[in-house]
């Protein structure tokens, strides 16, 4: 018995020993997937932490969003606005005169008609405006279908981009990005619809009469003015343009009373017998100083052309600044950006007598002036590049010193510097604009179109009944001089101020006068405040005009809209103030019954330091 319980002892025991091998690799099989499996639970809860932070975040945001827009803003303590519209309908106002609106750079949307191969699937659909979701899908692709013909200013061989026709090409410029939809909405509350409410849409890209030659838009805009006119009892248009749409729609003033086949045939009193106001908001009548930088770096560009987005900001200086495929990006879009007379028409007008000088400025300044110089790099400027920023092979690693050296490019000699980097672009703009100031309007020189956009060597209609406004926002730093220092392959900057001497008006080297952050008031307000006003020269038949203001406020609430305060250029067509404004002209009232001029501003005195001639 004991021997078997030996046996039995050796046999429990025995395979004891035998299969703890088995058993040791078993645990260690264990462990290595139990540490897989860890590792993958890990990475898995990695994931969602991320998926619930996103959650979180977009649960947070649909809550606020929920809360901004259904809780009473009583129940904060705050008085509900009522928009305008609803407001005037109350008080009896209500649809009266037509109503045209004429948009800007921005707020006109463009879409493909025809295209490369790259484009394909986007026939009809958005390149500008709603489609600008196409700049992170195939930027190269974007920028080639945004570009116009380099010599003629037209479409390039297979591209059709074309304007997105009536209201709804502007009323929205993008995802949450109102431009004329509050404005339209008013509009709506007293009266107006499809047949009394006209977007005069256009490919702002073109120069003036170029949207004329290809695709008619002058002919259609005077077709629609008179249809407007005759289908709504007889009763004068209001028009309001935005932005470059007042220097288009001045074009469109001589152009529709000129003779074809250089205009439209209207004849002298035209514009008397169907126009009876226009309200131009955010005009440029004088051009923006930020239109050289434009030029030379595309560093004003993104900040004026899409001042809607803050791009210059937000993306110029970031997305746009690395290399993409091998090229630099902010250089293709100063490239795209050449092709566009648009820019060219931005350019500032009357020259020392409007913008001063090294010595002199309507704002009085002394010495303001900076001298355009060699960015950092431009010793070791690679030029195989210098294709992609300038429109010749002349400019060189020798040329640029020569070109900048000891000169302060004022507004008498502003233009040399476009013309040597851009001269292909500024060929074609001499063409369609002038920038100077007419000293005899007599002059038959000036039955040209290239001088119908120049407020200072041009006329307005003889149409002693019609009505011009000047509505824009003050409050706002308009840059004046702006620093060009951005891209490291881009030659050309504007000196900062010297070390010690910077002054209260200027900003990381920007100096800034007061305007509604793309325009100055200068030259939004100086036509309608002294160059038009009265019978001048350039207002032969003594038309009113009226300058009124929109000081900047801030938000008072969560609830208010920081558009209904707003006198940004992009935002303005928001602002309570001016749509109430625009309400009443179209409700019939007058100039003298709205209170005549609203000025917060300088611009009075700014005025009677620029000495022309009227």
């Amino acid at each position: 018995m004991y021997v078997g319980g030996k046996l039995k002892k050796f046999c429990l025991v025995e395979p004891l020993k035998n299969s703890s091998i088995g058993f040791q690799s078993v645990k260690v099989e264990r462990k290595r997937q139990k540490k897989q499996k860890n590792g993958q639970c890990k990475e898995r809860r990695c994931i969602d932490y991320w998926f619930w932070v996103i959650g979180y975040m977009c649960t947070t945001w649909w809550f606020l969003s929920l809360l901004y827009g259904c809780l009473s803003a009583t129940l904060l303590g705050f008085e509900a606005p009522v928009s305008p519209g609803v407001r005037l309908s109350r008080e009896g106002v209500t649809a009266l005169h037509p109503v045209v609106l004429v948009p800007g750079i921005v707020t006109d949307g463009l879409e493909l008609w025809e295209g490369r191969s790259c484009a394909e699937g986007l026939f009809r659909k958005r390149l500008w405006g709603d489609g600008l979701a196409q700049i992170l899908k195939r930027p190269l692709c974007w920028l080639e279908h945004l570009s116009l013909h380099d010599e003629t200013g037209l479409d390039p061989p297979g591209i059709k981009v074309r304007a997105v026709p009536g209201v709804v090409a502007a009323d929205n410029f993008a995802s949450g990005y109102l431009v004329w939809a509050d404005l339209i909405e008013n509009l709506a509350r007293i009266g107006y619809e499809g047949k009394n409410l006209y977007m005069a849409a256009y490919d702002w890209r073109l120069s003036f009469q170029n949207t004329e030659i290809r695709d008619q838009s002058l002919s259609t805009l005077k077709s629609n003015v008179e249809l407007m006119f005759e289908t709504n009892g007889y009763k004068k248009v209001v028009v309001v343009p935005q932005s470059i749409g007042a220097i288009y729609f001045l074009h469109f003033l001589k152009w529709v009373e000129a003779p074809p086949p250089m205009g439209g045939g209207g004849g002298p009193g035209w514009c008397d017998k169907y126009i009876k106001s226009i309200l131009n908001i955010s005009p440029a009548f004088l051009g923006v100083p930020r239109a050289f930088s434009n030029i030379l770096s595309t560093e004003g560009s993104f900040g004026f052309m899409m001042e809607s987005l803050n791009f210059r900001r937000a993306v110029a200086f970031g997305i746009t600044n690395f290399d993409y495929l091998g090229r630099h990006t902010l250089e293709l879009i100063m490239k795209v950006f050449r092709t566009w007379d648009s820019t060219v028409s931005l350019m500032p007008k009357g020259g020392k007598t409007i913008w001063g000088d090294l010595n002199w400025c309507p704002e009085e300044w002394n010495n303001y002036d900076q001298e355009i110089s060699r960015g950092g790099n431009s010793a070791t400027f690679n030029l195989s590049r210098k294709a992609v920023w300038t429109d010749n092979d002349d400019i060189s690693r020798k040329s640029i010193p020569e070109v900048t050296k000891n000169r302060a490019y004022i507004a008498r000699t502003a233009f040399d510097l476009p013309n040597f980097v851009a001269p292909t672009m500024m060929k074609r703009g001499e063409a369609h604009f002038s920038y100077g100031i007419a000293e005899n309007l007599e002059d038959p020189k000036y039955a040209h179109y290239k001088y119908w956009s120049n407020s200072l060597e041009t006329k307005l209609p003889n149409a002693p009944d019609m009505e011009i406004y000047c509505l824009y926002g003050v409050g706002i730093p308009h840059e004046k001089l702006v620093p060009s220092d951005k891209s490291k392959s881009i030659p050309f900057q504007f000196d900062g101020p010297e070390d010690g001497k910077e002054e209260s008006w200027s900003q990381n080297g920007v100096y800034s006068v007061d305007g509604d952050e793309s325009v100055s008031i200068v030259s939004s307000g100086f036509m309608c405040v002294k160059g038009w006003r009265g019978r001048t020269r350039f207002n032969p038949s003594g038309l009113a005009t009226y300058a009124r203001e929109y000081l900047v406020k801030q938000r008072g609430s969560l609830i208010d809209r920081s558009r209904v305060l707003s006198g940004k250029s992009s935002n303005i067509v928001g602002n309570v103030a001016l749509i109430e404004d625009v309400l009443l002209v179209a409700g019939g009232a007058t100039g003298v019954d709205i209170g005549g001029d609203r000025i917060f501003s300088d611009i009075m005195r700014m005025s009677e330091r620029i000495n022309l001639r009227l």
